[in-house]
């Protein structure tokens, strides 16, 4: 009993943690990206990732049944992760303007690397939900 309330509050804790990361990049990102110079891309990634998650609710059910409920938790929340995590990224060339020629600050990695990611999240979502 007492190994089960200590797993189930781990799992809580870490939803907790991980929803308020991704809540708060979702309400900001349209506003953030738009400041940063990306026009509307804010809105286009968020449009992906929920265009993504509702075509990857149809597969996500057979995915975490050959899978298991550890992999498929695990793996999307590496998707959340990595979608947050890709708004680093869109900042970065303002950190570090005397490196504006390395390829990876260029627009179009940048918008690109956002677009994947919020496609890949979509499915993670899916299946972090399955699960």
């Amino acid at each position: 009993m007492q190994e089960n309330f200590c797993k189930l509050l781990i799992l809580s804790v870490g939803f907790q943690l991980l929803f308020s990361v991704f809540n708060t990049a979702q309400n900001l990102a349209s506003q953030v990206l738009d400041d940063l110079g990306f026009g509307d891309l804010g809105f286009y990634s968020l449009g992906a990732l929920y265009f993504s998650f509702s075509l990857c609710c149809f597969v996500a059910t057979p995915i975490v049944n050959k899978c298991g409920e550890r992999i498929s938790m695990t793996v999307g929340a590496l998707c959340y992760t990595l979608y947050t995590a890709s708004f680093i990224l869109a900042s970065a060339p303002l950190q570090y303007p005397d490196k504006k020629d390395v390829w990876i600050f260029k627009d179009g990695v940048i918008e690109t690397v956002i677009l994947i990611s919020a496609l890949a999240n979509g499915f993670g979502a899916s299946i972090l939900w399955v699960a």
